[in-house]
């Protein structure tokens, strides 16, 4: 779902409450604002944040398994507050769901996990129904805890320890993770994030290969915010200009402000740029916006949401915000490190590779 450059985290010298004694030296935990909303890491706004247990997004790092009856708990501090008026649903994702490490990429909870709620440690636990392996239809395993549905209310700014434990069927902590959750006053005036949202459900467009010279096999998705949380529409990828934006080697993302289509930094609005990185002496490698069957770039705000995805879902509709992005690797083999970056904002990183012979 993100990477560890996107993380915000820290240790925790000490873990919460358990019946039994704890790992020595907990695992860095990695606390991130979800890629799916815009306030989910602002005060006073409903909790949604991402519980990072493996940081490696690559889809050929394996994740965490669990066997039927151990339990995951993920111990939110106490000030954190439950949002009484959302129920836990046991046998539904609405309130957390375990995730493959890229977004829309659950690892199926029907048959394999139940979610519960422990009030008097204020913590959320899993319990494993049957063993999750982290192959098969579980592959590559569990990396991320997304934490949303308005079940906790987040509190006044600051940053919060917070602590997860992986319970064995016999109460003793098998793992445990310590990190911080950092809770903003403000929304930024920007930002974007990671998805596949234009993609089949469990299609990862991170992390793609194809041969040197080609584009990769799916586009590229970004959900783009700008003021106020207002989705970020009517942008796309123009040629770089060094003179005005030298950071921006891949290129600049322009919202087309007259509605001509046509991305002109020197009469829209610049509103962020991607900074290219390449194998060494790499030549070709390009990032832009695809062509629709009017011959004009398709925009942010008109990319379709698949259709995949149910119609009550969105799904066959024009997603708000949803920047999709075609690229072509360089005529190097290696990897292609694009970072996307709004102006006032955050950036992401995709990791992309050439492979010689593809």
């Amino acid at each position: 779902m993100f990477k560890q450059t996107t993380l915000v985290a820290t240790f925790s010298a000490s873990l919460g409450a358990c019946a039994t004694l704890q790992p020595a030296t907990p695992h860095v935990l990695g606390v991130a604002p979800a890629p799916v909303t815009f306030d989910g890491h602002v005060s006073g706004q409903a909790t949604d944040y991402v519980f990072v247990l493996v940081p490696d997004a690559n889809p050929a790092t394996p994740g965490l398994s669990m066997k039927a009856g151990e339990t995951i708990r993920l111990n939110m501090p106490g000030a954190f507050k439950r949002n009484e008026q959302v129920a836990v649903k046991t046998d539904a994702d609405t309130n957390m769901v375990f995730t493959k490490g890229w977004p829309q990429a659950g690892v199926k909870l029907a048959g394999q996990y139940a979610i519960g709620y422990d009030a008097q440690s204020n913590a959320m636990t899993v319990k494993a129904l049957t063993d999750i392996r982290p192959d098969g239809a579980n592959a590559p395993g569990i990396k991320i805890i997304h934490l949303r549905g308005r079940t906790f209310l987040n509190p006044v700014p600051g940053d919060y320890a917070v602590t997860l434990e992986h319970v064995k069927t016999d109460g003793k902590v098998k793992a445990a993770w310590a990190g911080s959750i950092k809770v903003l006053e403000d929304a930024p005036t920007a930002r974007l994030a990671p998805t596949n949202f234009h993609l089949p459900p469990g299609t990862n467009s991170d992390y793609q290969k194809t041969a040197p010279g080609q584009a990769m096999p799916h586009l590229l998705g970004l959900l783009l915010w700008g003021e106020a949380g207002s989705a970020l529409n009517q942008v796309g990828i123009a040629p770089r200009d060094l003179n005005r934006y030298p950071r921006f080697t891949g290129g600049l993302l322009v919202q087309d402000v007259n509605g001509d289509k046509v991305l002109d930094p020197a009469v829209d609005k610049v509103v962020g740029g991607i900074v290219g990185a390449a194998p060494q002496g790499a030549k070709g490698q390009s990032a832009v916006s695809p062509i629709g069957a009017d011959g004009k770039p398709v925009l942010s705000g008109e990319v379709l949401r698949s259709a995949a995805f149910p119609l009550a879902a969105g799904g066959g509709k024009p997603n708000p915000g949803l920047l999709a992005i075609q690229f072509r690797a360089g005529d190097k083999p290696g990897l292609y490190r694009p970072v996307f970056e709004l102006l006032g904002g955050n950036s992401y990183t995709f990791t992309l590779e050439a492979v010689a012979g593809r």
